[in-house]
């Protein structure tokens, strides 16, 4: 078995730094202080072990055990652990078994999850919790006893409590191995289920294929139809908005016209309004002369009205503030004599106060002299009396202890007495019913007999169920064998027939494809030309059409003759056009050309306009040879080349190449006729092509039907055939299944009498030893409570000495009495003279406050009469100036009337003024609006005009959107140009349309029709023969996924036949071993397991019934706390005494115990780990615990939220003591 040497932790939870604890063996204590981090050991431990709950960790998610910083110490990124193994005896799993030493490490990240490796190679985490479940540990094993485990398996429900018994069977391991076997198992049969859905809805899809297939076929009959309405429908539409466009454009030119004379109106109009505005402004201006002239003397007439009312009012005020001033000195006359009456007074209080200080110093000394004397007696008086009572307090106390002490003493041996009685009868009882048991032997020998005849009935069943399977195997594999022929031949026929349906599909394809190639390029040429003649079409339309197309031009000269005329070429021969050409004779006395120059009109098809003009223009080779004879050249005279060069008499010179319209006209219209001649050509392949492809559908439809057929047929067959196999799969299988039932029942039967039989010797063996066990106990209870009643005796009779060794109180109480009743009179004195010492200091203070307040109050009254004499002197000088400001105002009010006369008359002419110059204002203004008016409205019409102009504007807009619509719509749904719709519509001209009501009609009705049909699949046939592989090779893997199922289920069996065998064996040991531990502990009683609520052990639930000693048989969760906590260590030492775990972690499971039994329980702790190879690791605050380890470790937390780690070898310590 693997050893566990040492554990290393860094930034995992409080354990920041890196830190060490080795897992010695022996005990292993680790103390400290509530909260300094015992418990995150444990976690550390369970957490590398492969523990995947955060709430386990005690967390809300698993980043929680990374440190999260605390004071001075920031958070930390990463946690990690490594737990070192001792694998000397290579017994870890295969794919670590390498080496002597493992190193489990397990680290965490923040947002990228933990990983483990073990010797720097990374694992999964399942195989870490196998390494250690193969190990009887694991981070929820029974060996990881944290705090409050004890509680959950006491309350634990029975089937939960099994679990232990599984580990100490070593099955943990298994059970996962069963888990991962099942969760395969059923996979697979879900992965089956889902693959034999699949192989019904590929067949169910290959049927509606075919149907779509045919659907495919009329949906493109009815795609034709529909394009051919489609282009009658959008050549109507492309005719009407055409139409829509011509008119719009008349109805705008109309508009404009309008538009031109109303603004000739509006600029008269304009003109008239800008003259009567000219004559506006001198006008205003003289207006507003004249209201500024009457403004000014209305604002001087208005100050001289305020003056005289300021005058008024301060005349007013004047008077107020002397009436005032004769009130304010009679007051302060009074305030005057008032400060002198007051300061008399308080001359007078000062000297009475003064008297009455004389001897005052005497009187107080005498009365504290008084106050000492009282204070002293009453503290003399006070000593003696508290010395007396506590005397008197503690010979009471104590013979009122001792008294007590003797009470109970006699009431423990009469306890102890009746309980010697009690131990007697129950040995009586012991010894009866050890006497009544029937002999172990005999009951042996009846289970060794049980034994024998359950291993014949289950070999007897085996070979019974072998020989059906292998029957039914022998009909499946002929049932198969005749489907898998089957199924041959029908792949044979369908290859057959699929290749001759490709063969068709080939040439039909080939076909197809070469007349959609000749269609392109009859669509390219028709659209070319439809492109060429509607480039032509647009100059032939003009009023005057050019005499350019009257000319015909070999092929290679357009340029020449383009560069040769320029635009000249536009002008047309009709004498009513502007610009046109005159038919003359030509020149008798035309010079030649130069030598080396050949006419051009060889090359032209002119018309009479043209013949003087061809005739002086000559054709060269290349530019070289045009620039040599520039220079000979004549009047009137020109070279060109086929490339567009131009060389004339009088020196302009054009270079090749130069943009020519004429020259492009020119190239257009031959190209028109060589497109035209190319599209016959085509359009008789395109016919030929068409038919061969319709041959070739003929052949593909009749291949196709063929192989529908055939496969039809085959895959009726291969159905009969599997469906006769299926038949006899499933008579063998209920052969099978009916031998396999036969078989289990007896086995079934076998096994309850080796049950029972096991049981009987079980409960016989368990009641021997239960029963010596108790006898032992009852012995040892009887010496101890020998014991107990002489050591009870003997300090009954020392206390009952001691009682009578007590003093008599009364005397002391007596004096204690009259001390109380001196130191009453006493503290009376005393508050008396303390009362006079307070009343002579409070008089003092008060007088000496109040010579204070007397000294303050006259200062302030002589400030105050010396301010009222200031005062006075101050109040009679304002008198007399406001005497003299009341003298010089009773003259102002005549000057400012005489004034005000005066500017009277200035108004009244000024108002005159102002009112003509407005009149004449009026006048101007009465033009100006009449005129305004007119504008307005001028301007209101030629708006109107606009606004119409815009309308109309917008109709030609939209008509043009509209036309433009439908030509992209005839591009986009029937890739052409507008030229081409009526030969898709199969029509000469429109007239050969009907209405566009009725053609709109027809191409909703096809229209409609088409999408009746619904969604329809043009690939309907190559998605059949996709969908045929497909269903191949599924049909495989349904084959592959039966015979894994197979397997799985024969090797879940096997693992739950090893399980029950082992499982039973560890529960025999751990039954045997938990009776022993639990009378260890207890000092006697008894105790046992029982398996219930299943017959199938590995299903079974666990019940503990114990009985302490002096107690009847029940259930665990009916004892005490202290009880339950003991039984429930000694079912968990039986498990490590059964199959030891390499640690056992014990978290403070020594709390619930008293120091008796924590005696018990580390004796017993330090005698497992003598026995076995476990190493114990125990977390505990208990002293007794403490000086029972081998080696203490202790955390601390000097830093606030930093654990650290100390250790003491106390072997060590006591080996340096002795």
């Amino acid at each position: 078995m693997v050893q566990f040497d040492k554990l290393r932790l860094s930034g995992f939870k409080s354990f920041v730094d890196p830190t060490e604890l080795a897992i010695e063996s022996g005990m292993t204590g680790i103390v400290g202080p509530n909260g300094c981090g015992k418990s995150n050991l444990v976690e550390a431990l369970k957490w590398v072990m492969g523990e995947t709950s955060a709430k386990q960790m005690r967390g809300s998610e698993m980043e929680d055990v990374i440190f999260a910083g605390a004071g001075t110490r920031p958070a930390r990124n990463i946690a990690e652990v490594m737990l070192s193994l001792d694998n000397k005896t290579r017994t870890a799993p295969a794919m670590v078994n390498d080496t002597d030493q493992l190193d489990v490490v397990r680290r965490i990240e923040r947002g990228h999850g933990s990983a483990y490796s073990v010797n720097g190679r990374e694992i999964r985490a399942r195989d870490v919790q196998t390494l250690f479940a193969d190990a009887a540990t694991g981070s929820r094993s029974t060996a990881m006893v944290s705090q409050g485990r004890i509680g959950s398996l006491i309350n634990a429900k029975p089937a939960d409590r099994r679990t232990i018994i599984d580990e100490a069977a070593g099955i943990t391991g298994l059970y996962a191995r069963r888990h991962e076997a099942e969760l395969r198992l059923r996979a697979a049969e879900t992965n089956l289920a889902r693959v034999q859905d699949v192989l019904v809805a590929l067949e169910e899809q290959h049927k509606g294929l075919k149907r779509q297939a045919r659907q495919a076929s009329r949906y493109r009959n009815l795609s034709d139809h529909i394009r051919r309405a489609e282009a009658a429908v959008l050549a109507l539409k492309l005719a009407t908005a055409e139409s829509d466009l011509a008119s719009s454009g008349e109805r705008l030119r109309e508009a404009e016209a309008l538009v031109a004379d109303l603004t000739r109106l509006v600029g008269l109009a304009t003109t008239a309004q800008a003259e009567a505005a000219t004559s506006l402004p001198p006008l205003r201006n003289d207006e507003a002369a004249a209201a500024a002239a009457l403004q000014r003397l209305r604002v001087a007439h208005d100050a001289l009205t305020a003056e005289a009312e300021r005058v008024a009012q301060a005349q007013e005020e004047a008077e107020t503030r002397l009436r005032q001033t004769d009130s304010d000195l009679e007051r302060e006359r009074g305030r005057k004599g008032d400060a002198e009456a007051a300061t008399a007074d308080l001359d007078g209080q000062r000297g009475r106060l003064e008297q009455e200080q004389v001897g005052e110093e005497d009187r107080a000394a005498a009365a504290l002299q008084a106050r000492d004397v009282a204070q002293n007696d009453t503290a003399t008086a006070e000593a003696e009396h508290d010395r007396l009572t506590g005397q008197i307090a503690d010979d009471e106390a104590l013979r009122q202890s001792v008294g007590r002490e003797i009470a109970e003493l006699q009431e423990r041996l009469r306890r102890m007495a009746v309980r010697c009685e009690e131990v007697a009868a129950q040995r009586r009882q012991v010894e009866t019913e050890l006497a009544d048991l029937p002999a172990l032997a005999e009951v042996e020998t009846a289970l060794d007999a049980a034994r024998a005849a359950f291993e014949a009935a289950r070999r007897e069943g085996q070979e019974a169920i072998e020989n059906a399977r292998e029957a039914a195997r022998y009909e499946s594999d002929a049932a198969r064998l005749a489907v898998a022929k089957a199924e041959a031949e029908r792949i044979d026929m369908e290859r057959a027939r699929a290749a001759e349906r490709q063969a068709a599909e080939t040439s039909h394809a080939a076909a197809a494809e070469i007349a959609q190639k000749t269609n392109a390029r009859l669509t390219k040429l028709r659209a070319e030309e439809a492109g060429v003649a509607a480039a032509l079409k647009s100059a032939a339309d003009s009023l005057w059409p050019p005499l350019l197309d009257a000319l015909t031009v070999d092929p290679g000269f357009e340029k020449a003759l383009g560069a040769a005329f320029g635009d000249e070429l536009e002008a047309s021969s009709d004498r009513g056009a502007p610009v046109h050409w005159l038919p003359l004779e030509p020149l008798a006395d035309a010079p030649a050309l130069p030598e080396g120059a050949t006419p051009l009109g060889a090359h032209v098809k002119a018309l009479p306009e043209l013949a003087r003009r061809i005739a002086f223009i000559g054709l060269v080779a290349d530019d070289a040879t045009g620039e040599a004879l520039q220079s000979t050249l004549k009047p009137g005279q020109q070279l060109v080349t086929s490339e567009g060069a131009v060389w004339r008499w009088d020196g302009y010179t054009m270079r090749a190449g130069a943009p020519s319209s004429a020259a492009v006209r020119l190239s257009q219209r031959n190209r028109l006729a060589e497109i035209r001649q190319q599209i016959d050509a085509v359009a008789i392949e395109q016919a030929a092509e068409q038919a061969r492809v319709d041959a070739e559908a003929g052949w593909l439809a009749a291949a196709r039907g063929a192989e529908r057929t055939c496969v039809e047929q085959a895959r009726q067959h291969e159905r009969n055939v599997a469906e006769a196999a299926r038949r006899k799969t499933e008579d063998a299988g209920e052969a099978t299944r009916t031998a396999e039932r036969a078989a289990q029942t007896a086995i079934v039967a076998a096994e309850r009498a080796a049950a029972t039989a096991r049981d009987r010797h079980t409960e016989v063996a368990r009641r021997t030893d239960q029963l010596r066990t108790r006898l032992a106990g009852i012995e040892q209870a009887q010496l101890e409570i020998a014991g107990d009643i002489a050591d009870a005796e003997m300090r009954r009779t020392f206390r009952e000495a001691r009682l009578s060794a007590i003093s008599d109180t009364q005397a002391d109480r007596v004096a204690a009495g009259a001390l109380r009743v001196r130191i009453a009179e006493l503290r009376a004195a005393l508050v008396e003279a303390e009362g006079t010492c307070d009343r002579l200091a409070r008089e003092t203070a008060m007088r000496i406050e109040r010579l204070g307040q007397i000294a303050q109050e006259h200062a302030g009254w002589s400030k105050r009469l010396a301010d009222a004499d200031g005062q006075i002197l101050e109040l009679d000088a304002r008198r007399e100036q406001i005497a003299g400001a009341i003298a010089e105002l009773e003259a102002r009010p005549a000057e400012i009337e005489t004034k005000r006369e005066a500017l009277g008359e200035e108004i009244a002419k000024a108002e005159v003024n102002r009112q003509q110059a407005a009149d004449r204002l009026a006048v101007g203004e009465t033009r100006l609006g009449e005129a305004d008016k007119a504008l307005r409205q001028a301007e209101g019409e030629l708006a109107g005009a606009r606004e119409s102009r815009v309308r109309r504007e917008g109709q030609v807009e939209q008509a043009t959107k509209d036309r433009e619509a439908v030509v992209e719509r005839i591009v986009e749904r029937l890739r052409c140009e507008p030229d081409g719709v009526l030969a898709l519509a199969e029509v000469q001209s429109l007239e050969e349309l009907p209405e566009i009501d009725k053609a709109e009609h027809r191409l909703e009705r096809l229209v409609h029709e088409r999408e009746t049909m619904g969604a329809v699949n043009l690939r309907a046939e190559e998605e059949a023969n996709e969908l045929e592989q497909q269903i191949t090779g599924m049909t495989s893997e349904r084959d592959d996924l039966v015979a894994a199922i197979g397997r799985l289920r024969q090797g879940i069996q096997s693992l739950n036949r090893e399980g029950r065998e082992r499982f039973l064996v560890a529960f025999e040991q751990v039954s045997g071993h938990f009776q022993q531990l639990f009378t260890k502990l207890f000092g006697g009683g008894k105790a046992e397991l029982r398996l219930t609520e299943s017959e199938d052990p590995l299903e079974a639930g666990l019940e503990i019934h114990a009985s302490p000693p002096g107690k009847k048989l029940q259930v665990m969760s009916l004892l005490s706390g202290g009880e339950q906590a003991l039984t429930a260590l000694s079912l968990l030492f039986a498990v490590f005494m059964t199959n030891p775990a390499p640690i056992c972690v014990l978290d403070e499971v020594d709390a619930p115990l008293d120091d008796l039994n924590v005696e018990r329980f580390c004796a017993l702790v330090q005698e497992i780990a003598g026995r076995t190879d476990t190493r114990f690791l125990i977390i505990t605050h208990h002293r007794v615990t403490m000086a029972r380890m081998d080696r203490l470790y202790g955390v601390t937390m000097s830093e606030q939220g930093v654990s650290q780690l100390v250790s003491v070898n106390l072997q060590e310590a006591d080996r340096m003591v002795a």
